[in-house]
Formats: C-alpha cells, structure tokens, sequence
C-alpha cells in the first residue's frame, strides 16, 4: 500500500531481487513441489524459452525484497503495475497514478493467477467490446490492443525519427 506522496505514472521500479535460478534447476525445485511462489520467469533475448527465475525465496525479507510482497489483482482493473523483463531483469512500471492508500498490484500472468484461485473466466483481461480469449495490453492513448507488454512498449517508443510510433501519443 501507498503509505507516501502520489507515485506517477511511467515510475520505474526493480529490479526484482532474489537468486538465479537456471531453468533446469527449477524444474527440480517444482518436482518436489518446493516453489517459493514469489520467483519471476527469465526468458532469452528472443523470448523463445525460459532460461531461469528470479527467486527471493518463501519468506522474503520485506525489506531487501520488497517487489515479492505486492499482489496480483483478481480484477484487471485494478492493476496499476506493469512487469516486464530488460537485460534479464523483471521490473515494474508504474501504469497509472497510484495515490496515497492505494495498493500496488501486478499482474503475474494466467498461469500463476490460476494457481492462486482467481477465476479466469471472470476475471477481465481486456474490457473492449471485443471477446478476447488471451490477455491483452492496451494502449492508454489510442487504446488499439497489442499481442502483449513488449509490442506495447514497442508501440509507445520513440521510433528512428524521435517520434512516438503512438500517433495519438505523439500529437
């Protein structure tokens, strides 16, 4: 919860502290069903595979590891943080004002939020006209869908002129 001043938009938080983990390794880890709960996927550059996680273990110093403590919204709505991964580290962008008392949540994804007993069914994940069946990432200025975080990154860049490849955003 926001205990200080309004955290703006576009704020940047991370990275995500814990160990290294190799995929390999987890793997054994979840065999003997041993997850912390708290670790973030590490893809490769061309995000093709998972090569690690990032893991401050069961009871994360809140402290040191204070990113592990914030929660994933059972509503879409309420999200106000978005987690990404750069150079082989996850951090958060602050999506939207988050005042004083408010909570910050980031979405973890479908596969974790289901095992935490949010109802996919129910849950928005894009609250557009359309019916979409996968999550989806929402420009907040032409509100064009895009596939997922890193096309809507891509979207809202500078492009090779220095101008936002957002029309909307630009103008």
């Amino acid at each position: 919860v926001n205990r200080g001043e309004a955290i703006p938009e576009g704020v940047l938080f991370g990275p995500y502290t814990g160990e290294f983990i190799p995929a390999a390794e987890y793997e054994e880890i979840k065999k003997a069903k041993m997850e912390s709960g708290n670790a973030w996927e590490i893809r490769d550059q061309y995000n093709n595979k998972t090569v690690g996680y990032i893991d401050p273990g069961m009871n994360p110093d809140p402290q040191l590891h204070w990113m592990a403590k914030i929660n994933c919204p059972n509503k879409g709505k309420a999200q106000n943080l978005v987690a990404f991964q750069l150079a082989g580290q996850i951090y958060y962008r602050v999506k939207e004002n988050i005042l004083w008392g408010e909570e910050l949540l980031v979405w973890y994804g479908k596969p974790y939020a289901e095992k935490m007993g949010i109802n996919m069914e129910t849950v928005e994940q894009f609250t557009r006209k359309e019916d979409h069946t996968k999550e989806a990432s929402v420009c907040r200025y032409c509100h064009t869908g895009m596939e997922g975080e890193r096309e809507l990154e891509e979207h809202l860049g500078k492009g090779d002129g220095h101008a936002y490849r957002c029309g909307v955003k630009q103008a």
